[in-house]
């Protein structure tokens, strides 16, 4: 049966409009694609160095990509991103956008461009802005949400004086508890937080700010230039009108702010401080004393101790030195225990040292201890001093609990004679034979006396070459006895020891310092590291350079502080069992010449 027209005409006509529909469908795409769309704006095309920028790509292409941020990182920090997305219906078209709101702020002054990005196949366009540079002296008029100031105490100090940096962060935006702030590091200081960080309101140019205060207590260790950085504030202000979320707790805004970078000069300490004594530079420093007991109620054998503290303004309790006492005859003394306090203000550290010493009066009388001076430097009025703890006078009374010993009755030979004299009895008549037996028998007395006396002579012999052997070895040993620097030089190596003990790396370091002076006996050290360099020692140099780094590093407990002070202790027995081996070698050589 042969096909219809109509028939025939059906399919030809199907598949010419499915052919012009696919036409129709694919001329539809094309343009869509074709406007696909990848662009970049910003907020503000002129900014100042501390100011935050946001940066908005935005792309009409629903998908999963994501675009590639690295390009940003060469100019500029990224605080954080956000997306947000819309679709709309306009006039029954649908509509899509999505966009990333990345918040960055400038690493440099000028003109920036801020690079192509790139989403996919698609790149955005680069843009342009303006970084101005932001004076010092303009932050008190600065009407922003978020700023910083900062102050120094002043702009000029001696090394090792205390510098008081102050930083305050203010803010008239409501910021959330994720804000930072960027360490304070500075080479060749000691840097520490002076209390708590302290929150205050303000008025600035009729605007009402929030704001924290943070002051730090600096020391430089070296002479020159000291520059503090420009420290940077991030936190999160809140948004509460933002539509459409953020990764952000409270869905926040990232703010940034940044400190003034602030150069202070570092002057030597002056030609005319004494070259022999510990440089100290302090605002004020005072010496006093105490006693165990009354003096007025001393006695022979009691134990006393003397207890003498120095309290410095401005300088740090690892900064003082320890306190020789000087030791008088008619006194048995021995070192006690000492201890060293850092007391923090809003003016400053204050340190304080406290050495103690036990005496023992070995005779009745009176006894004078030497003053005590301790020298140190004015930084108000710029000129040397010298704390003085006066002479003291001790009067010591006799142990009225002693027994009284009675000296033996002694008699001379004359006397003794006289004695038998008395009592020889009337000599009586006896016979020849008797006679003749009496001489007999005193005769072999008189032998027997005198082998009697030559025994005991050669026994006096032999022990007056004891005695005089006896005589020469206490000589030795008094030759032996220690020197008054040998003597400061144990007391110090004793601190050294307690600051090891207690775990105390930074006074540790500082006795390390002052026993090395009294050990070389060499004053003019002014630095450890020149008494690392007399000692000789790698492994002391190491050890001390292991905590000098944990002590000042932004991560603390990186070092084991226990282990380096053992071995730090450990080499300095060493280096001094040396020393006594080789001075004992060469006394013994002396006495015994080859």
């Amino acid at each position: 049966m042969r096909n219809s027209p109509a028939k025939r005409l059906t399919k030809p006509f199907g598949s010419m409009m499915g052919s012009i529909s696919l036409v129709m469908l694919i001329s539809l795409i094309t343009p869509l694609m074709a406007n696909a769309a990848f662009t970049a704006s910003v907020n503000r095309t002129v900014i100042a160095s501390h100011e935050t920028l946001e940066l908005t790509l935005r792309t009409d292409v629903n998908n999963s990509d994501a675009p590639d941020l690295s390009p940003l990182e060469w100019s500029f920090d990224v605080l954080g991103t956000r997306q947000q997305s819309q679709t709309s219906i306009i006039n029954g078209k649908r509509e899509y956008t999505r966009d990333w709101v990345i918040t960055l702020v400038p690493k440099q002054q000028g003109n920036v461009v801020i690079p192509p990005i790139k989403l996919g196949n698609q790149q955005s366009e680069p843009v342009t802005i303006t970084v101005r540079g932001k004076k010092t002296d303009d932050s008190g008029s600065d009407t922003s949400p978020l700023f910083m100031k900062a102050e120094v105490s002043s702009e000029s100090i001696y090394v090792q004086q205390e510098l008081i940096f102050t930083l305050q962060i203010f803010f008239s935006v409501q910021l959330y508890d994720d804000n930072r702030l960027s360490a304070l590091g500075i080479d060749d200081t000691l840097i520490q937080q002076l209390g708590e960080t302290q929150k205050f309101d303000t008025i600035v140019d009729g605007i009402r700010y929030r704001g924290f205060e943070l002051k730090y207590s600096i020391h430089p260790q070296a002479v020159g230039e000291m520059v503090i950085p420009s420290l940077t504030f991030t936190g999160v202000a809140a948004e509460p009108r933002d539509p459409f979320g953020s990764i952000f707790s409270n869905s926040g805004k990232p703010v940034i702010a940044r400190s003034p970078e602030i150069r202070i000069e570092v002057k030597p300490k002056p030609d005319n401080y004494p070259v022999k004594e510990t440089w100290l530079p302090a605002r004020n420093l005072t010496i006093q004393e105490t006693w165990s007991q009354p003096l007025n109620t001393l006695k022979v054998g009691d134990a006393i101790t003397r207890t003498i503290t120095v309290v410095a303004d401005g300088l740090s309790a690892a900064q003082l030195p320890p306190i020789l006492m000087p030791q008088p005859e008619g006194v048995n003394s021995y070192p006690d225990k000492s201890g060293t306090e850092d007391r923090e203000s809003i003016n400053g550290i204050q340190g304080q040292r406290t050495d103690s010493i036990a005496m023992i009066p070995t005779h009745s009388g009176t006894i004078t201890l030497p003053e005590v001076e301790y020298s140190w430097f004015d930084t108000t009025n710029g000129e040397t001093r010298v704390s003085t703890l006066p002479a003291t006078t001790i009067h010591v009374a006799e142990d009225p609990n002693a027994k009284a010993q009675t000296p033996p009755l002694i008699t001379t030979p004359a006397e003794s004679e006289e004695h038998k004299a008395t009592e020889c009895p009337e000599p009586t008549i006896v016979s020849n034979e008797s006679n003749h037996t009496s001489i007999r028998l005193w005769q072999g007395l008189t032998g027997l006396f005198a082998l009697l006396w030559l025994a005991t002579l050669g026994i006096w012999r032999f022990k007056s070459s004891s005695r005089k052997q006896a005589n020469c070895h206490e000589k030795i040993i008094d030759d032996y006895h220690p020197s008054q620097n040998q003597a400061q030089e144990a007391v110090a190596f004793d601190h050294l020891e307690t600051a090891c003990q207690q775990k105390n790396a930074r006074q540790a370091l500082n006795e390390l310092q002052n026993w090395s002076r009294l050990y070389l006996q060499n004053e003019k050290l002014a630095s450890l590291s020149d008494c690392l360099n007399q000692l000789g020692s790698n492994e002391l140099k190491a050890s001390c350079n292991a905590l000098e780094g944990s002590l000042y590093s932004a991560e603390p407990g990186v070092a084991d502080i226990h282990a380096l002070l053992n071995t730090l202790l450990e080499e300095c027995q060493r280096i001094r069992n040396e020393k006594t081996e080789k001075e004992s070698d060469q006394e013994l050589g002396n006495l015994y010449p080859g």
